[in-house]
């Protein structure tokens, strides 16, 4: 992680914890951020974080790394780092196609991983016709579910007095810029409803691929936050309660008083 704030300059990677910051949020989104042509099968957008404190980071690698060496070979998969993606490890293609790997007893050692780590969630859902009907200019879709997480991050990190960073995957060049741009002056001014002394809490934006660009090394807590995304998602958009979201339920922050704290649903209408 870069020194100071090289981190406002551009967009910039978190490579591993340095003591700078006692937790991070690594963020992925489930859905599509746009309200042209949105129908039913669309309707929904949703953001989750996955909350990790500093120490309980450096075993949750270890333990997923060990999960990886014990199917592939080196951790790889026709040359590159395994990666648990929720579309590939769903539908099992790539390095989860049954010829390949026991699914039944890789979900299993997953789930216990996931069970036993010490992590929390935080997760926001939008209803598109919530926006379109509310404003008539209405916020761009992925901006006003990002800000609900990292609020709660903010004032998570004021109410225990630490200092986290927000780890987000990586759109591309131009699109983490503009999106960097955007996030620094809520972070050092405070939004409409948290305040720049909580904001200031929040020593870091990063934006990390799922790979590295070599392909040899992955970021498994944005694997992590990609694989309860999905659960979480599945759960607010249509009450499903997947296995996987069952076991994870009780870490979503507050639980189980998680409504305006760890989950935030716009809106139902």
């Amino acid at each position: 992680m870069n020194c100071d704030n090289d981190w406002k300059l551009t967009p910039t990677s978190f490579e591993y914890f340095d003591g700078k910051v006692d937790c991070i949020l690594c963020i992925d989104e489930t859905g599509t951020p746009s309200l042209k042509n949105y129908n039913q099968n669309n309707i929904w957008f949703s953001m989750t974080g996955i909350l990790i404190e500093g120490d309980a980071g450096f075993s949750i690698i270890e333990d997923f790394m060990d999960i990886k060496r014990k199917y592939w070979n080196d951790a790889t998969f026709k040359g590159k780092r395994v990666i648990f993606h929720s579309r590939e490890y769903r539908k099992k293609i790539g390095p989860f196609n049954p010829k390949f790997v026991d699914n039944k007893v890789l979900e299993n050692d997953l789930y216990n991983l996931l069970a036993e780590s010490d992590f929390k969630i935080i997760t926001s859902g939008i209803n598109k016709n919530y926006l379109a009907k509310s404003y008539s200019n209405p916020y761009a879709i992925y901006w006003f579910s990002l800000l609900f997480v990292v609020e709660r991050f903010a004032l998570y990190l004021e109410k225990n007095n630490k200092k986290g960073a927000i780890v987000l995957e990586s759109r591309g060049r131009k699109e983490d810029k503009g999106l960097l741009e955007s996030i620094i002056p809520n972070i050092e001014k405070g939004t409409e409803f948290v305040s720049d002394k909580a904001c200031s809490h929040i020593k870091g934006i990063y934006f990390n691929r799922k790979r590295t660009i070599d392909n040899k090394q992955s970021y498994p807590f944005l694997e992590i936050a990609d694989m309860i995304g999905y659960a979480m998602h599945n759960k607010i958009s249509q009450n499903i309660e997947s296995n996987l979201y069952n076991i994870i339920k009780n870490k979503i922050y507050n639980y189980p008083n998680i409504n305006g704290y760890g989950l935030k649903i716009f809106n139902r209408k």
